[in-house]
């Protein structure tokens, strides 16, 4: 059953706390190209109504081969949660403080506020709160030489 947060503030308690997920990535074709596993967590960060998002995981090419390797990553984010919106910041790396996304609460959706625009590339993702210990991220990249969807699936450990 779905999950339907009162408003954007009851988000911060749902996301807080550990979580596991599996990630599948399409590249411009039906059958996946990669697949992911990992865990991540929501922890309090400096500021009121902020949770920084660390995950890490593996990532295994498709279809596996003889001796390839599972290759490891890590993602940081910063989720600032308002009165009307969300809005997540980049954590690591050279975008660091940079905005990401905003997102607005439409009953077990967050819907994205804007499209993200990286160089010639637009990213878009949508979250569905599928009950209280579970969610869906789902992110399409699209431009000159990506048409990427990524889905991920979480379920809190």
């Amino acid at each position: 059953m779905a999950f339907l947060p009162p408003d954007v503030s009851a988000l911060e308690g749902f996301f807080r706390g550990a979580w596991r997920f599996s990630r599948t990535i399409w590249e411009g074709r039906e059958e996946p190209q990669a697949q992911a596993q990992g865990d991540c967590e929501f922890v309090g960060g400096e500021l009121a109504h902020q949770l920084i998002y660390r995950e890490r995981g593996t990532l295994h090419m498709l279809p596996p081969s003889p001796g390839a390797r599972a290759i490891p990553f890590t993602r940081i984010f910063d989720y600032r949660f308002n009165d009307a919106d969300l809005e997540v910041l980049f954590a690591d790396g050279e975008r660091v403080a940079q905005p990401y996304q905003r997102y607005v609460l439409k009953g077990n959706l967050l819907a994205p506020a804007a499209d993200h625009i990286c160089g010639p590339d637009c990213y878009n993702a949508a979250y569905t709160l599928e009950g209280a210990d579970r969610f869906t991220m789902e992110t399409f990249i699209s431009g000159p030489k990506k048409r990427t969807r990524v889905l991920s699936a979480y379920q809190r450990t």
